[in-house]
């Protein structure tokens, strides 16, 4: 019995091993993360009390299949008591000292990835990040997640494809629809410099010629590794239509604009030096029918300028936190119409020189920091302001600390020594402002 028992065995593993397997490998990964800031006058003005300290937490568990030999893979990743703001947000927030219940899982990222037979490019489905080669025009830090098709990879010898559309609103009636297009190829001129043109649109077919727009993008990046300089510089052409103005017979606002991104590093061993210039057109003329400040694509645009600015560079809390939102100093974009209240002046465009390091301290241990000079490209085209374009002085400084291999503790502080621009004609100047950010973040 025993010898039967032993050759069924070894037939069923034969068998086993013979036999095509459709099992996929199976990771689970994820991150835990708390976050703070402590902020006053965000708005540049103390007269109105601005001043918070805030905690958010959140869980985000990811799981990944690969199967067919890394032929398809897919990501599943969940978000749990994501803080305001949060991508994929179900609701209610897990916030230190609030009564608020826990939120409901959500969905932060899902896609589906798979080898195009026959071809050498690779094709996507789902809600990810979906880019320019800069990730600050479509941008990537999580702020604007979308569902969208992608197909990208190599085309023919050292040129690559990347085409993608992302869906911003779907609805089943007419006249509702929203959607993002991206079309670039990247040339891969020589081992360490790659050229990328490429041509992005923004539309939505609104239920009024008001909220209509197409917008389009002419586009070239480059990038390049010479010796110990690190250079990425991005130009871009905007136009289009932006809406249609009111009244009889009013006709298309066209847009047309104008924004260059540049990016350079120097590494001298552990101590790196960064020379960062952004420059977005403004709209200099509110009283015709053309647009020459720079529009971002709808739901994207995350510019790496100060962080007390834009809320990116290091913390994302500042555009979380809904004491911060509402102000000149924490719009992801970083741009606006001109026009300006007592309460609340956006940039008219931008125009933003400056300076970075960052130095090693020990492999876990990295102290960064940067002085930027921020302008509004065009002075407030509102009646009762100043010409002043100056938004002020930024000084920022901070730590990256792996304590371990998967924690790290991250904490920076901003200051803004506040320009005239947003002053009353006769009035008091802007206030200056400060932000401290705070992270722990464990990855598994």
């Amino acid at each position: 019995m025993r010898k039967y028992l032993l050759a069924l065995a070894v037939a069923l593993l034969a068998a086993s091993l013979a036999a095509p397997s459709y099992a996929a490998d199976f990771k689970y990964t994820g991150i835990f993360r708390i976050r703070g800031i402590t902020a006053e006058d965000l708005d540049r003005n103390e007269n109105l009390h601005d001043g918070f300290q805030y905690y958010d937490a959140l869980v985000r568990p990811r799981f990944t299949a690969t199967s067919e030999g890394g032929r398809i893979w897919a990501i599943y990743e969940l978000d749990y008591n994501s803080g305001l703001g949060g991508v994929g947000s179900g609701g209610a927030n897990h916030l230190f000292g609030s009564t608020t219940g826990d939120a409901v899982a959500a969905v932060n990222r899902w896609l589906i990835d798979f080898a195009v037979p026959g071809t050498t490019l690779r094709a996507r489905v789902g809600r990810t990040d979906y880019t320019d080669p800069t990730s600050e025009i479509f941008d990537s830090n999580g702020l604007h997640r979308q569902d969208g098709l992608a197909l990208y990879g190599r085309l023919f010898g050292p040129v690559s494809l990347s085409v993608f559309t992302v869906k911003l609103s779907e609805g089943l009636t007419a006249a509702t629809d929203s959607d993002n297009y991206y079309l670039a190829l990247k040339w891969q001129a020589a081992p360490q410099i790659a050229i990328t043109p490429w041509f992005g649109v923004s539309r939505r077919n609104g239920t009024t010629a008001a909220t209509d727009y197409s917008r389009y993008y002419y586009a070239l990046h480059g990038q390049a590794k010479l010796g110990i300089l690190d250079l990425e510089l991005q130009g871009i052409y905007e136009n289009g239509t932006h809406a249609e103005n009111g009244g009889v017979g009013g006709r298309d606002i066209d847009l047309d604009a104008y924004a260059l991104l540049l990016r350079s590093w120097l590494t001298f061993g552990k101590l790196k030096l960064g020379f960062y210039l952004t420059w977005l057109s403004g709209e200099d003329n509110p009283d015709n029918n053309d647009f020459e400040g720079f529009v971002f694509p709808t739901q994207a645009g995350a510019l790496d300028i100060p962080n007390i600015i834009t809320g990116v560079r290091y913390s994302t809390i500042t555009r979380a936190q809904t004491g911060a939102t509402g102000n000149n100093l924490s719009s992801a974009s970083g741009i606006g119409t001109g026009t300006c209240t007592q309460a609340s002046c956006r940039a008219n465009g931008l125009l933003v020189p400056e300076l970075l390091a960052v130095f090693q301290v020990t492999p876990a241990l990295d102290i960064v920091g940067n002085i930027s000079y921020v302008e509004s490209a065009e002075k407030i085209t509102s009646d009762g302001f100043t010409n002043d374009k100056d938004v002020g002085w930024v000084f920022e400084a901070g730590l990256k600390w792996k304590i371990y291999k998967q924690l790290a503790l991250w904490g920076f502080g901003s200051y803004l020594s506040a320009g005239d621009y947003g002053k009353i004609e006769g009035g008091r100047a802007p206030d200056d402002a400060w932000a401290l950010y705070y992270e722990l973040r464990h990855t598994w």
